[in-house]
């Protein structure tokens, strides 16, 4: 898969985990850390193709009933600009 926007070392990669891995009730998502908040988000990104279904088009542009497959091999990735961090994706 080709993924835009990548960053080898985006700036949230130097915040700390303020987790206490002692309980679940002091860990990431009940306590609020921005370390642990962003890596869930940039492991949710897709790292292999993947499969989705599409609607048919006519030829005026308009929705049909039926579907098909289409396989994404490139997603662009959107950041947020104070922490680098992986706000979405899209295809």
């Amino acid at each position: 898969m080709k993924i835009n926007g990548l960053i080898d070392h985006p700036r949230w990669y130097d915040i700390k985990c303020t987790c206490d891995h002692s309980s679940v009730e002091t860990e990431f998502p009940i306590k609020n850390c921005l370390h642990c908040k962003f890596q869930k988000q940039e492991d949710s990104m897709p790292r292999e193709d993947f499969t989705v279904k599409e609607n048919d088009i006519d030829d005026n542009g308009e929705l049909l009933e039926s579907t098909h497959d289409k396989t994404v091999t490139e997603i662009i990735i959107d950041r947020g600009d104070k922490y680098q961090d992986i706000r979405g994706w899209k295809f």
